[in-house]
């Protein structure tokens, strides 16, 4: 199935060029390389990247791309694009296809088909902590996608109120290399399962034509479904282990109750029967930006994450992440900053036993809605993670760190402060830090011994050479202490990008 997408998407990229219309062809290399005194690169040169880097220390890749934008006519385009990876040893192997994609775009609705690294959060994509249900951690998966990319104005609404969202259909391309990492250690693990992603936001007011201050109300869901669970069961005559495989169902009906969070079907798991179909998670997002006198926006916001309907109905309110931004309209030594302090420890309470009572204690269902255990699903044991690598919040440690088989998150409650800066100390060299701390007691039902604590940093120096057009040179420097970052290590890299265009047709349209 992957070669026959793969060849589809290939398909799309090559056909773009034959269209005759106003076009540009781009190209992107890239090259990485980094060294580190502990086991793991450091936490803050692992994310914001796409999945790029490897976790293991002393690691390098190369990346190169071709990418093509083409105008049929002031209401139709078409971009596709094609970027392929190579590097140390890594979870997804030495060679692979980072980005194959297709997109055909009419006025303000578009349809993207492939694999893109296509950032859709609202919060800061380099200097936040990480959005708790899509960042820009993980290798983007394969999807079919319709949306509204940018904020639309709604008519008859006297240019106050905008909308944007997004629809999407994905597969998860890591099976095997689930399989190959939990089998060996006798841990459950799932194969050949689909992803459901949607987002729908609402803006009131807008700061860059005439208001002072604009509001931004949105939501955020994705779920896993469908494919085959195996999951590792006890055998005790025989004292082994052995694997009971579930196939989920997978029909129109079984996305219908995906897309609307609804229960399971007959052919599915107990579990998805008596909760919701698949594993689900998402968050809601209020965001405050105002705009200063000298055009520069200074932003507050909270996102509340969820897992099922305690979540969705605020039982776990105090959990979060809070956080203010500012943002200057010039480059300047202090550019960008953000603020945010995120909060997981509360999760509706500490008890869940819903499906449990007898009918002498069934008043006390709906106060047992705790225990939500963020990232963690019984059937779909890699949750929120791709190739092991966390699609949300970095903060709750990636499966990938594990390196024991086991394909879950180990810590899901903690508390952290983050802060991220970016500026320029010239129009050449740009600047950007982020510094973390943090403490985790790990899960309810699985608590740490004691609480780990940590602190992990991350520079990035970033050099436009003046002389040779679109390159850039990074030296990032990153820096773990403690266990909630997994370990101490201390390390750097550099990371050299060229940019240009291959060949470019201007014509009236």
């Amino acid at each position: 199935m992957k070669q026959h997408i793969i060849s589809i998407f290939l398909f799309l990229f090559l056909f773009s060029f034959g269209a005759n219309s106003q076009q540009q062809t781009t190209y992107r290399a890239e090259t990485f390389g980094s060294v580190a005194t502990g086991e793991n690169t450091p936490f803050w040169m692992l994310q914001h990247n796409w999945g790029m880097v490897p976790l293991d220390a002393n690691n390098f890749y190369i990346r190169g791309g071709v990418f093509h934008d083409q105008k049929i006519n002031k209401d139709w385009s078409f971009n596709a694009g094609f970027d392929l990876a190579g590097s140390s040893p890594h979870v997804y192997g030495t060679v692979w296809v980072q980005q194959l994609y297709g997109e055909l775009n009419w006025k303000s609705l578009r349809l993207n088909i492939g694999s893109k690294e296509d950032y859709i959060s609202l919060l800061n994509p380099y200097l936040s902590s990480g959005d708790f249900c899509f960042s820009n951690n993980a290798r983007p998966l394969p999807e079919i996608k319709g949306s509204i990319p940018e904020f639309l104005l709604l008519p008859f609404t006297k240019g106050n109120i905008y909308i944007k969202g997004h629809f999407s259909i994905g597969y998860y391309m890591d099976g095997k290399w689930q399989e190959e990492t939990a089998r060996p250690h006798n841990y459950s693990y799932e194969k050949n399962v689909l992803s459901h992603h949607k987002s729908f936001y609402f803006r009131f007011g807008n700061i860059e034509k005439k208001n002072k201050l604009q509001l931004t109300l949105g939501l955020n869901h994705q779920s896993q479904w469908g494919g085959e669970l195996y999951q590792c069961q006890y055998e005790w005559v025989s004292n082994q282990k052995e694997y009971n495989v579930i196939d989920q169902p997978q029909g129109i009906d079984d996305l219908l109750r995906v897309i609307l969070a609804r229960e399971g079907s007959s052919k599915a798991t107990m579990t998805d029967q008596l909760a919701t179909a698949g594993s689900s998670w998402g968050a809601y997002l209020l965001k405050f930006d105002y705009k200063l006198k000298n055009s520069d926006v200074l932003s507050i916001y909270k996102q509340h994450f969820f897992e099922d309907g305690s979540g969705m109905g605020f039982q776990n309110f105090y959990d979060g992440l809070y956080g203010i931004e500012y943002k200057a309209k010039e480059k300047s030594l202090l550019s960008g900053a953000v603020f945010e302090y995120i909060y997981t420890k509360h999760q509706s309470g500490a008890i869940h036993f819903n499906y449990e009572l007898d009918d002498e204690h069934y008043h006390l269902k709906k106060k047992g809605n705790g225990n939500n255990d963020y990232y963690n699903n019984c059937d779909y044991i890699q949750s929120s993670s791709y190739y092991g690598r966390t699609m949300g919040t970095p903060l709750l440690l990636s499966p990938e760190y594990n390196r024991d088989g086991r394909l879950n998150f180990l810590s899901s409650r903690i508390i952290a402060c983050h802060l991220g800066v970016e500026g320029y100390f010239h129009p050449t060299l740009q600047y950007r830090l982020l510094a973390t701390t943090g403490q985790t007691w790990g899960r309810y039902y699985v608590p740490f011994t004691s609480v780990r604590k940590g602190f992990a940093s991350g520079l990035d120096l970033i050099y436009s050479c003046p002389k040779v057009k679109d390159l850039d040179l990074k030296l990032s420097l990153g820096f773990n202490k403690g266990e909630f970052f997994s370990s101490d290590t201390f390390g750097g890299g550099i990371t050299i990008t060229k940019r240009g265009t291959l060949f470019e047709t201007k014509k009236g349209i």
